[in-house]
């Protein structure tokens, strides 16, 4: 029994790290910061990994842009099913749901980047 309690607290406190960046009725884009540890290769880096969920029942393409500028390199375009969530990660991911914040979080130097996302379009699929 107390293992489970421990659990259940285990899960608020993870989700607890995510803020929203952008909600309406039907979509949420929610963020995290998180330091991807690449031991095999001596890097360390820190990213913001997007969290984004359809809310309802329908299919949406969801598309946006990383950062302020509408930059194609940086342009994220996927399809969300209904009440899926996708969630980036650290991990090579086809829809790289994730933005670079700062190189080796242990030395401090060097600015953060600020989470920023541009021109998010939600399109219903019929």
């Amino acid at each position: 029994m107390i293992l489970i309690i421990y659990f259940i607290c285990f899960l608020n406190l993870n989700q607890d790290d995510w803020k929203t960046y952008y909600a309406d009725k039907k979509v949420e884009i929610s963020f995290k910061s998180q330091l991807c540890d690449d031991r095999k290769n001596g890097f360390a880096f820190e990213y913001y990994i997007m969290r984004v969920k359809n809310l309802t029942d329908k299919t949406y393409v969801i598309n946006f842009f990383k950062g302020t500028e509408e930059n194609l390199e940086e342009k994220i375009a996927f399809v969300l099913d209904p009440f899926e969530t996708k969630t980036g990660k650290c991990e090579y991911d086809p829809i790289k749901l994730r933005i670079f914040k700062s190189e080796n979080i242990k030395s401090k130097s060097g600015p953060k980047i600020e989470f920023n996302l541009s021109k998010i379009d939600v399109i219903e699929v019929q």
